[in-house]
């Protein structure tokens, strides 16, 4: 724990760091105050990354990357790493 203190207060510091710290202070307060746990937010990144992605690339192109994904994994081409429930990955296929 003294570790982690000496890196908060090298970082409270620099003051680009220390708006920084502020800044995840203040987001951090505003989860709570919220209600909200790690695991909610967690729970909700998927859906966020695909508005964010539809958002950056549009829907045509996200409409087309799916379509090519779905495609590949039907094939048994698509290869993704497996993930244990030590948080460690091995390589397999996906589907």
């Amino acid at each position: 724990m003294a570790t982690l203190d000496k890196l908060e207060q090298s970082f409270r510091a620099d003051p680009a760091l220390a708006d920084l710290l502020a800044a995840l202070d203040q987001s951090a307060a505003a989860v709570a105050a919220a209600g909200l746990t790690a695991d909610d937010l967690l729970d909700d990144l998927p859906a966020i990354h695909a508005q964010v992605a539809r958002a950056t690339y549009g829907d045509a192109f996200m409409d087309e990357l799916h379509r090519d994904h779905e495609a590949l994994r039907a094939a048994g081409a698509l290869v993704v790493p497996d993930h244990d429930a030590s948080g460690g990955s091995e390589g397999g296929r996906h589907g």
